[in-house]
């Protein structure tokens, strides 16, 4: 019985540590995250495993973010830019692309951009791309200790969706993806709330408030049509809606990996802003095409009405009629601007 009762004694000490110390503060225990999702989480993190924060954060459900957001969500998408690099070496005009890599950087300067450079993808394997992040070079840290590398982007926003500007996820100088504690950023997912930009202390990064918070530097509302078109107190061009529906423990292990990543800056500043709403932008010619002047339009209809295949019945035909009877025709609307059109007609 002695040893017996030993035993019962051993067991709920031993329960009682695994409770404290190996439960996830998320309230997700790591056997109950697929080790497949765990496996493609940390072979998909543009970031080494090994230059994450993960202090204090379960390796499984910081390896269940990476894979959420780099496998799943595709939060590069949005708010890295550029998403990839060229291969390292690469001199700028190989393959008739501007673009060059002579600083060998990225996340694997050994691959390039998968829409233009090899090598081929597997089937099977992880796919081969530089992103824009980068752990080499002269690290510093922030007073809470977050690393800073001088050539890393990665989720650092900058990308425009017409006056919209994404944001930047990493954690800020207080360690927090973008000063937000897990309520807040599970609040943000949920309802599409802009907090960070709302708190009285916005996020700060490098001893800075981010200045997409600023009136100063970046308008709020961010254009004419608030309370109109869009409602500026929510997010606009964050999908937030599709995000809505994701399980606590998916959001709180999003907020795990972002938590665990170094502090990174964005090519394309608010103080830059957005091709066509704004005075500087850069890397312009990667995002939505500015709104064209309407002398651009005219020259785009011109070239319209006088090209060799009719559009809209036997030429010749007045701009007025052009505009007032082929607004739906995409050719036509590709004089305006719009993403995924063509500018300009076949001649």
């Amino acid at each position: 019985m002695k040893h017996v009762k030993r035993w019962t004694v051993t067991s709920a000490a031993a329960l009682f540590a695994a409770t404290v110390f190996a439960v996830p503060t998320s309230g997700i225990a790591d056997d109950n995250i697929s080790p497949s999702d765990i496996q493609q989480g940390i072979a998909s993190s543009p970031i080494p495993f090994n230059k994450l924060n993960l202090q204090n954060r379960p390796r499984a459900l910081v390896a269940l973010g990476s894979y959420l957001v780099n496998g799943v969500g595709d939060c590069v998408g949005c708010h890295t830019l550029p998403r990839f690099l060229r291969p390292g070496g690469t001199v700028s005009g190989t393959n008739g692309n501007a673009t060059g890599n002579l600083s060998f950087v990225g996340s694997d300067p050994t691959s390039g951009n998968p829409f233009l450079d090899g090598p081929e993808q597997s089937v099977t394997g992880q796919m081969k791309a530089n992103i824009n992040a980068d752990t080499h070079g002269i690290v510093t840290h922030t007073p809470t200790g977050v690393p800073i590398y001088p050539y890393n982007h990665f989720l650092a926003g900058g990308r425009c969706f017409g006056f919209f500007m994404s944001r930047n996820l990493t954690p800020d100088d207080s360690g927090k993806p973008r000063g937000l504690s897990e309520a807040e950023f599970i609040q943000v997912m949920r309802t599409g709330k802009d907090i960070s930009c709302s708190k009285p202390n916005p996020p700060s990064y490098g001893g800075a408030a981010d200045p997409i918070c600023s009136p100063t530097t970046f308008p709020q509302p961010e254009a004419p049509g608030a309370g109109h078109s869009f409602n500026a107190d929510v997010l606009q061009a964050m999908p937030w809606p599709t995000y809505h529906s994701m399980t606590d423990a998916e959001l709180k292990a999003i907020y795990a990996y972002l938590s665990s990543l170094p502090q990174s800056h964005a090519c394309n500043a608010a103080q830059n802003g957005c091709a066509g709403f704004s005075t500087d932008p850069r890397l312009a010619s990667t995002d939505r095409r500015p709104r064209s002047s309407s002398r651009r339009r005219r020259s785009c209809l011109r070239r319209l009405l006088s090209s060799r295949r009719p559009l809209l019945g036997t030429p010749p035909l007045s701009t007025a009629v052009v505009e007032r009877r082929a607004l739906g025709f995409r050719r036509i609307l590709g004089c305006f601007g719009i993403d995924g059109l063509v500018s300009r007609p076949p001649g």
